[in-house]
């Protein structure tokens, strides 16, 4: 179902240094502050040529926040999942897992978050915190009705993270979401400080499981149980109770993982919700732990 195939699709503050100036032997002392770096910004272009689909990243990136923006020429909905992989392992290995819904996810997959979504002839950019190392991408979108995943197109392939770290960190946010897991069938989103118009986010997992974040507007007179069931089940009598062009997401993140995200959201009542599964497979949370919730912006 669609949802399925976009379940891959699916705070620092500044540091403050005090050095003491020189004096003239009174004992007064200054102060100098230190500003971080701001991220470096990195462009990742996706484009179609006949029946390939080829995203074009540069060989190797600088450890430290990096706001990356994915340009996306396809036609169709792009993402930007970033991964690491233990030792050993290839992203061959991983990539049929999207197209099984409940299957494991193997303990060496590492999701490191990346772009939710990109539409067609549009950019969207996204911070992480890049750490030393070989980080793996993907694409898992598709043409609408169907068709083959762009990762086997050719939308996939690696970079390595290497150098001298910037220094730079993550921008402090007021607004932020972060996944929790309260018990085995209780996981929800802590949201704060989500007001109309563009925000930008800090999307954090507290939990111990992988998740992302799918966000969808309420239809005028729709209600979110009427919400909960069509993303559940992709069951509607009519008119979807979600406006799909509202469609927003956030890439997938490991335990612990955080990154900053944009949105723009209008007054109104949400649903945010995660359909990724445990790392030993079974049913989305939206599922398994009702991580489906209405969050209303005002």
């Amino acid at each position: 179902m669609r949802i399925g195939r976009r379940v891959w699709a699916f705070l620092a503050a500044s540091t403050l240094l005090a050095a003491a100036c020189g004096g003239n032997g009174s004992g007064a002392k200054g102060t100098q502050v230190t500003t971080p770096p701001q991220p470096a910004k990195v462009t990742i272009t996706a484009s179609a040529s006949g029946k390939q689909v080829t995203f074009d990243v540069p060989g190797s990136i600088r450890p430290g926040a990096t706001e990356l923006t994915l340009v996306n020429n396809l036609k169709e909905p792009a993402e930007f999942q970033l991964l690491r992989l233990d030792g050993g392992h290839t992203l061959a290995q991983f990539l049929p897992a999207p197209e099984r819904a409940s299957a494991p996810i193997p303990a060496w997959v590492h999701a490191a978050g990346g772009i939710g979504q990109a539409l067609p002839g549009r950019r969207r950019g996204v911070v992480v915190d890049l750490q030393a190392g070989r980080y793996y991408f993907f694409s898992a979108g598709s043409p609408q009705g169907g068709g083959q995943p762009q990762y086997k197109q050719g939308a996939q392939g690696s970079f390595e993270v290497t150098g001298d770290p910037t220094g730079a960190q993550l921008p402090t946010t007021k607004a932020r979401i972060t996944a929790k897991e309260l018990g085995a069938t209780d996981y929800q989103f802590e949201v704060s400080g989500l007001q109309p118009g563009t925000n930008q986010v800090t999307f954090a997992n507290a939990g111990r499981q992988l998740h992302h974040l799918v966000i969808e507007k309420l239809n005028p007179g729709a209600t979110f149980e009427q919400a909960k069931e069509f993303l559940t089940t992709q069951r509607s009598n009519g008119r979807p109770p979600v406006d799909e062009r509202s469609f927003d997401a956030a890439a997938v993140l490991d335990t612990q993982g955080r990154q900053v995200d944009t949105f723009m959201l209008e007054s109104g009542s949400y649903v945010f919700a995660c359909f990724v599964t445990d790392r030993q497979g079974g049913p989305p949370h939206a599922i398994k732990a009702n991580m489906i919730q209405e969050v209303k912006v005002a």
